[in-house]
């Protein structure tokens, strides 16, 4: 069998061997002692594992996505990718958060507070007046 390599994972080609069931433990409040054990394989997608953890713990009103990754880091895993190619293994530990997603008017907006975010494109119809408003004539 040759091996066909998928960013540091090896897969046999032709291979018959089942995926091997395993445990991880995702943290998914933000309550530090709210954890739930999952059994998973390495084939499972990284959205499955985010589905079973949104069955459990319903997402807030303002919340548009969701996160997963390696429990105290922030590099998050791609939705299609699968467990193995995300490394992880069994007994790992993964942190789960809702996130919401911002649009160019929302950053726009907190920027105007004073509240710094990462650069973004700002849309082309857009008009910004930063003189005060001007009183009705009443």
């Amino acid at each position: 069998l040759k091996p066909l390599w998928v960013k540091s994972c090896v897969i046999a080609r032709g291979s018959s061997v089942p995926a091997r069931a395993m445990q991880l433990t995702v943290f998914y409040s933000p309550d530090p002692d709210k954890s739930v054990d999952l059994q998973v394989e390495p084939t499972d997608t990284v959205k499955s594992v985010k589905q079973k953890i949104i069955a459990l713990y319903s997402p807030p009103d303002w919340a548009n996505t969701a996160l997963l990754a390696p429990h105290g880091s922030k590099e998050y895993m791609e939705n299609k990718k699968r467990l193995a190619q995300c490394r992880v293994q069994a007994g790992d530990v993964l942190k789960f958060a809702y996130a919401r997603n911002l649009t160019p008017e929302e950053k726009l907006d907190l920027n105007m507070q004073g509240i710094q975010t990462e650069e973004f494109a700002f849309p082309p119809n857009m008009n910004i007046n930063t003189m005060p408003p001007r009183p009705l004539p009443y």
